[in-house]
């Protein structure tokens, strides 16, 4: 099993996430939140790797995360990853110096604990996002249909989480010391 350590925005930009994802539903286009066996709520991803000890990481991230709440995840563009055919898009963050900071205490405070990090969650290949949808073949319609949505999403940190993937199931808080 895979696990991601995420960031989940306050409720305001939760809510306005939460809105692209039913516009792009409605549209056939099928959001990450539009499964309904998934547990996956708006995010933004520092690390996912392969391996690790749940009960570990939480107790090594709790310090580090619980300074994270209140910070800025403003969401201020849109875009997809590769491949071409069928690609995910995303609502692009602008990162501040502290967002940084904070990605790198965690990859580093990580690296000795789990295995199998994912090479574009490391510092310096980050490009931090929240996910709309995955696999998106129809590219222009989700543009269209996210554009309708006034960026920038003002969001800030609400809480963060060590979570299961794929499904979004939560496996530990990360954002309160123990």
């Amino acid at each position: 099993m895979h696990f991601a350590i995420e960031l989940f925005p306050g409720e305001q930009a939760d809510h306005q996430v939460r809105q692209v994802w039913a516009a792009l539903d409605r549209e056939g286009i099928r959001s990450l939140g539009g499964d309904p066996e998934s547990m996956y709520r708006p995010h933004v991803s520092l690390s996912v790797f392969e391996q690790g000890d749940p009960a570990e990481v939480a107790q090594t991230l709790q310090p580090i995360l619980s300074r994270s709440i209140g910070l800025p995840l403003p969401l201020v563009s849109l875009g997809f990853f590769p491949p071409a055919e069928a690609a995910p898009v995303f609502l692009g963050v602008a990162p501040s110096a502290r967002f940084l900071k904070l990605h790198s205490e965690v990859n580093e405070a990580i690296d000795s604990i789990v295995d199998g990090i994912c090479p574009c969650y490391r510092p310096d290949a980050l490009l931090p996002h929240c996910t709309l949808a995955m696999r998106v073949a129809e590219k222009a319609k989700a543009l269209e249909i996210a554009a309708g949505f006034e960026l920038p999403i003002m969001a800030r940190v609400g809480s963060a989480h060590l979570v299961e993937v794929p499904g979004g199931r939560i496996a530990a808080r990360l954002d309160t010391e123990a």
